[in-house]
């Protein structure tokens, strides 16, 4: 039975939400966090750098496949939970955070953490600066299906309590009750400030919403979608394409579906249905920044793109990555499971074992393997058991021109970008857009007298040197500026300022650490270099901007030396891009 319940009431003053919206900012992984194992503990991704930064930080929360967590606009972190608690930005239980999804199976995985998956997301209450409503599923013990998800929840948290650090003030209030929910997610309103929440069937093609709004929610409402199916254990994941335009739903036993979706009246229309590949042990879906392709794991092994723009969208199914053997130090693959849009333009995937390496898509809006599937290509500080971060597309503006664009909050675009460099040519970069809401036309410069009109333009220097590269982007609204400065491997002898851009992680690390560049130098060939404590040298590496992994099997554990210097050009000397220690474990 789903319970209808009164709509509670915000007392709330008008405010424009700032258009930053970095609610996402922070994404947390690990468990154990205080053992003594190295491998053991808290990982960290801050997406406020570019490559984001990642490192350890040991909390009194583990994590266990459920997370979700909560920024303010400007990426700074308010709160995170496992399911089964809220920790405060202090790593300490937020004042009334503990409880959530009472019952004996939160009872009995009060150390581990929940294990369900895209069961909870935070969002900001509409003109409100400081309340989040947080909605979650409830998995208990079930006298026929072992284990179900029988209730929705919604809790509130005013971040301007406590002293700024926040406090439960609603806490477990029931939504729907006595169902069999699969997973839910959340869109924008087509005002531009509201927010659609979703609740799956688990068993059918039946959905629950309500309408997040200043007066209180809205809901539930329900519909079921066209075809129906009913399937015994139909797991899956329903998301919505950033533009919002697209939502699909993926049933593990039963295949995808696809259906415009009308952010007016919340309602899906014309299904696309996709067969599923061989094989139905589960996996995760994605949809890239500029919502053309679709990404799609489902038997572990393989990883497969479709067009949407296509006009035949199953005969445009590609694989963009089979999994290439690699087995971590535990023996465990390191194969692919769930996907996760980032803030930072990137996808990230993580494995259905306890492993500390993430699958990263570099490029998600190209085609093919254009879109630099990089397998195992980010190794966190310690061990990930299955959870993936699990978030709305927070950076969706108002559908300009359509009846529900009633509120004057007209889309102003935001500049944003980041760059890679050419691993054969260090002189060519390729600039990835990054703006949001919704531009129309982009002015790139350079910094050395070049201008380019295209989207994400691939751009040759002539030389070395400082450039300072601006994006403006544009739409009928207002216009937007940012701009980054590059030094292209500039010499020791310059006026360059001394460089430390580089870091490492994990450190103490076992078998694999990462290097990291920033991105705002491009080396012409940045060489990395690990000597023992008497100076004998053990392991050299060509290093790229962002993170290289660097392998350690073979090396005794002890304390080692690391340098890293760009060779930039002849007769130069070779410019110390950063130095430091690196512990190897056992």
């Amino acid at each position: 039975m789903k319970r209808r319940f009164p709509i509670f009431a915000f007392v709330l003053l008008y405010l424009v939400e700032c258009p930053a919206q970095k609610h996402d900012f922070v994404w947390m992984y690990g468990y154990n966090s205080n053992a003594t194992e190295p491998y053991f503990g808290g990982s960290v991704i801050d997406f406020n750098s570019e490559p984001p930064l990642v490192y350890r930080q040991d909390r009194d929360m583990n994590l266990d496949i459920t997370f979700t967590s909560s920024c303010d606009s400007l990426g700074i972190l308010q709160f995170y939970s496992n399911g089964i608690a809220i920790n405060d930005s202090t790593n300490n239980t937020m004042a009334n955070g503990h409880g959530l999804n009472p019952g004996e199976f939160a009872n009995n995985y009060q150390d581990e953490g929940y294990i369900l998956v895209n069961s909870m997301i935070a969002l900001p209450v509409p003109d409100s600066s400081h309340k989040i409503a947080l909605f979650h599923l409830k998995l208990d013990y079930h006298p026929v299906y072992v284990l179900a998800s029988t209730t929705f929840y919604i809790t509130i948290i005013d971040m301007n309590l406590n002293n700024g650090l926040g406090k439960v003030i609603v806490k477990n209030q029931e939504l729907l009750t006595n169902g069999r929910f699969g997973m839910v997610n959340a869109v924008k309103h087509a005002n531009g400030r509201d927010w659609w929440i979703y609740v799956t069937d688990e068993v059918e093609n039946n959905y629950s919403y309500f309408l997040l709004a200043p007066e209180g929610l809205q809901g539930p409402f329900e519909f079921q979608a066209t075809p129906s199916f009913c399937c015994p254990h139909s797991l899956g994941q329903i998301v919505f394409s950033p533009d919002g335009n697209k939502v699909a739903r993926y049933n593990v036993e039963h295949g995808v579906y696809f259906y415009d979706f009308d952010r007016c009246t919340g309602e899906f229309d014309n299904p696309v249905f996709i067969t599923l590949p061989d094989g139905n042990v589960g996996g995760g879906i994605a949809f890239s920044p500029n919502s053309r392709f679709f990404y799609l794991v489902h038997d572990y092994l393989n990883v497969y793109q479709y067009d949407l723009w296509a006009d035949d969208i199953a005969g445009s199914k590609v694989i963009v990555a089979k999994w290439d053997g690699f087995f971590t130090d535990f023996n465990l693959c390191t194969c692919f499971f769930e996907l996760q849009l980032g803030p930072d333009g990137r996808i990230y995937g993580n494995a259905p074992n306890s492993v500390e390496y993430l699958h990263v898509i570099d490029q998600p809006n190209k085609k093919g393997t254009e879109c630099k599937f990089q397998q195992h290509g980010l190794q966190l500080p310690t061990l990930n058991r299955f959870t993936s971060p699990h978030f709305p597309y927070y950076r969706l503006g108002p559908l300009d021109g359509s009846p529900c664009d009633t509120l004057g909050l007209d889309n102003h675009p935001v500049a944003k970008f980041r760059c890679s460099q050419d691993s054969t040519d260090y002189l060519t970069v390729e600039f990835t857009d990054q703006s949001t809401y919704e531009p129309n036309s982009w002015s790139w410069l350079f910094g050395d007298g070049s201008t380019s009109q295209d989207t994400s333009p691939v751009h040759t220097y002539a030389q070395p040197g400082i450039y300072e590269v601006c994006l403006t982007v544009a739409n009928d609204n207002s216009t937007d500026t940012y701009c980054k400065t590059l030094e292209i491997a500039t010499s020791a002898t310059s006026e360059a300022q001394p460089l430390n851009l580089v870091s490492v992680f994990p450190n103490p690390a076992q078998s694999a650490t990462n290097f990291r560049i920033g991105e705002g130098y491009l080396p012409r060939q940045a060489m990395l270099t690990l000597r023992t404590t008497t100076g004998q040298v053990v392991h050299t590496q060509r290093l790229m901007p962002g993170w290289s992994v660097v392998g350690l099997e073979g090396m005794a554990p002890g304390l080692y030396f690391w340098e890293v210097k760009d060779a930039c050009l002849p007769g130069q000397d070779k410019r110390v891009l950063g130095t430091g220690k690196l512990i190897v474990v056992e």
